[in-house]
């Protein structure tokens, strides 16, 4: 039987809007985003608005890379990724191959299609299960699923269509060229 985590979660307030972004000792489980129809157009400092009374080590880690990311996206992806904890997820699969390889070979400020990143993750036919991966990342910025796009360069829906202007700003930020 797998052991349950102990978790525990803060709340930023980011250029984007609000991030909850929840972690156990082992690594990051999640991170949450506005699902905003419209990002607020004015500069906003990261912050921290709700934290927990005791600072889980992976957490504080992705707090001080997301506010790094939100100050300067290249150089956040400088630096190494908070660590993942990622219970569910099976090394072997498909979909952890793909946030391997999206995680590891899609640099900031580029972009690839659903097509492009199946074929560099071993199978060029397996575009609709590219999909399916980006739609189960709990992890988003950090596995930068925001940067596969359809092979026509349009953006894709990304959080079920509620968040395309949210991946247009990132891509932006990220320094990527948008159609």
């Amino acid at each position: 039987m797998a052991e349950m985590c102990l978790k525990s979660r803060v709340i930023l307030r980011t250029p984007i809007g609000l991030v909850r972004v929840t972690a156990c000792k082992t690594g990051v489980h999640d991170i949450s985003l506005t699902a905003a129809s419209e990002i607020p157009g004015e500069k906003v400092a990261v912050a921290v608005t709700e934290a927990p009374d005791h600072w889980l080590s992976p957490l504080k880690q992705c707090v001080d890379w997301l506010t790094l990311y939100f100050k300067d996206a290249k150089a956040a992806y400088q630096k190494p990724l908070p660590p993942f904890h990622r219970p569910n997820a099976k090394a072997d699969s498909f979909t952890y191959k793909v946030w391997e390889t999206l995680t590891n070979q899609v640099p900031c400020g580029e972009t690839v299609s659903y097509g492009q990143l199946a074929a560099m993750a071993g199978n060029s036919k397996a575009c609709r299960a590219v999909g399916g991966a980006m739609r189960a990342n709990q992890i988003p910025i950090l596995m930068p699923c925001h940067r596969v796009t359809r092979s026509d360069g349009a953006l894709g829906n990304y959080m079920s269509g509620k968040g395309d202007s949210l991946k247009k700003w990132l891509l932006e930020h990220e320094g990527a060229i948008v159609n």
